[in-house]
Parts: structure tokens; sequence; C-alpha cells
């Protein structure tokens, strides 16, 4: 994986300055002008970012908001029909297929790279060497509030200290993927934690208490160790074998880092790639076609080559469905 993207800019620098501003805007010809909304996801806004900045490069005359305040606030957008691109860190629920379609907001997803959940203590915690399925879900269910406070509370020959606890929001789709996969149904979780909207504010707050303990997106713990601050990985027990494993690219790519290796994904809406397909339709042809070059340089891996492939035939289904694919430029090719 890349600490940097194509153009020099560190990826902490990008996701500190998402976390504090919330909107990213890019300008940058392989489409026409204007501007385009992408809500969503904070995991995922880092590749979403990357290919907006790649596709500024030759379309001086557009505009692309990145807006990263989370899978189920952007939702709440998109299937209003009030944003063009969400960027998501787990599949559309029902719920939110009913809002689109009370809203007649139509739609297409695309697979843009896969995630390795990160489960993080500070480098100063010498007694976590890894952590069960069992001991995170103790930790972490809300029948833990007020019961598991300690680290002995969790092992015995862990220290009789509280600890400090730190994760996503509710609004988060990494929030709705770890409790439904790890503590077993989705939104149930202990109150006493503190949460936030951005994950990198989770990887400082543990970098900077010993003994702090969370979880989040891997590129943005990375970005963190890469930063030289006190941040470790905790190796986590495999559903598939029993045995301890780091979210590297070949434990996510093989299915052993599981069930905390995930799919991260974009939506289109269709009514808009409509009305502007030589920008969105360019915009996202130019994101599919370097996705895995964006993923990598996010700090994520790449989607498998399957997915990739049915990005492809995909996309092309729905600018021939719409009558769009000749009005989408053509120049948006891999590099």
């Amino acid at each position: 994986m890349s600490g940097k993207d194509n153009t020099g800019v560190s990826r902490r620098n990008f996701l500190a300055a998402a976390g504090a501003f919330g909107v990213v805007g890019l300008t940058g010809c392989l489409g026409g002008g204007g501007s385009i909304t992408a809500t969503g996801s904070n995991t995922v806004a880092p590749i979403t970012q990357e290919a907006a900045e790649s596709y500024q490069d030759t379309n001086d005359d557009a505009l692309v908001d990145v807006s990263p305040e989370g899978t189920g606030a952007g939702f709440s957008e998109f299937c209003q029909g009030r944003s063009d691109i969400q960027s998501a860190s787990r599949d559309i629920t029902e719920d939110e297929i009913e809002d689109c379609a009370a809203s007649d907001v139509e739609y297409s997803r695309y697979t843009v790279g896969l995630d390795g959940l990160a489960v993080v203590k500070n480098a100063e915690n010498d007694w976590v060497d890894n952590i069960t399925l069992d001991e995170l879900q103790a930790i972490w269910e809300f029948e833990a509030t007020d019961e598991v406070t300690q680290w002995s509370d969790v092992r015995d020959e862990w220290p009789d200290e509280e600890m400090s606890l730190h994760a996503r929001d509710s609004a988060s789709g990494t929030f709705d993927y770890f409790t439904a996969n790890v503590v077993g149904e989705r939104g149930d979780i202990r109150d006493d934690y503190s949460a936030t909207s951005q994950t990198n504010e989770i990887m400082d707050a543990v970098a900077s208490e010993t003994h702090g303990f969370g979880w989040g997106g891997l590129g943005y713990a990375e970005a963190v160790i890469d930063d030289g601050q006190p941040l470790e990985l905790v190796p986590v027990e495999s559903d598939q074998d029993g045995d301890f494993y780091l979210p590297t690219e070949e434990n996510v790519e093989s299915g052993l880092y599981s069930p905390l290796a995930r799919p991260l994904f974009f939506f289109v809406n269709h009514a808009t790639l409509q009305e502007s397909p030589d920008l969105i339709g360019s915009y996202v042809r130019h994101y599919i076609n370097n996705q895995d070059s964006f993923a990598d340089a996010a700090g994520f891996f790449a989607a498998p080559d399957e997915e990739q492939n049915a990005n492809h035939d995909r996309f092309t289904e729905v600018l021939q469905d719409l009558g769009v694919e000749d009005e989408v430029s053509t120049e948006a090719e891999y590099y």
C-alpha cells in the first residue's frame, strides 16, 4: 500500500483535513464542467478523493465535493436525490432501499476496494498481544456497559486498569458492520464509549492514551502509524481457522481476516447521471477504470478482478439503458 497519493499529498493530511472540514472541493477535460456531490462513508471518502483529484487533472471546469459524514447519513441525502455519488462502507439496507424507492431514486452499486477493519491499541500497551472474537463482543456489546470496564474484566492476567474505548458513531457504516459481524446485532453496542463520526479522531485518541482501545478503517490507522504516532494494530481471531491475523493484503484478500474484512462501495444516482452524463458519467468511468490505483493510494486493497470487471459491465449497461453512452467521455481510460 502507498502512503501518499499521486499528487504527493500524504494520506494523513487528507484524512485530517476531511475530519476537520467535512467537505473537500476539487477542480480539475475528460468530460463536461459542473459540480458533482459525493456524500457518504468517512472510510471510503479517501478513495473517492483520489478519483476526484485524478479526474480534475484533465477537467479544469469540474468541482467534486466529497462530504464524508458517514454511510448512514450519506444515504439519507442520497435517497432523497440530493447527491450524485454515495460512498458506502457497507451495503445499502432494506430501509434505505425503501427510502430511495419512495423518492423514485434509481441507482447502481460498484465495488471499489477491500478494507480490513482495524482493531487498535496504544503502542505502550504490552499486554494485548491478540484478541478473540468473543472478547471483542464482551467488550463492545451493550451488556458490557458498567460491567466490562477494566482490562482484567476481559482476561484475568490483564491489568486492573480502566479501558478508554473509542469507535464510530451510529451514522457510520463501519459501526453497522462491526456491530452486526462482531457483536452479533446491528446497533447493539455499549453506551459509554467515545463515539465520533471521524475515524482519524479515533486513531488519534488511542495513540494519545496508554489505555486507549478502538476500531476503525485500516487506512486511517496506517496514516497515524506512518506519522510516527504510538498506535499498533491488534491481531484478531479469524472465524475461518481460529488463528490470529493482522489486516494485511494477503490476509484480507484470502478471507482469513474474517469477519473484519469487508468490501467498499459507491452508488450512482441515475437521474443526475442522465442529466449530466458528460460530467458525472465521465467521472464515474474514470473512477471505475482506475479504482485499484485509487484504493491503493488511499491505503486500501483492490477489489477482486471479477468485481472490477462487473463494475465495467454494469456501468456500460446503465449508460445504454439511460441512452447516454455516447455522451460519456471515452478518454477516461486506464493509466
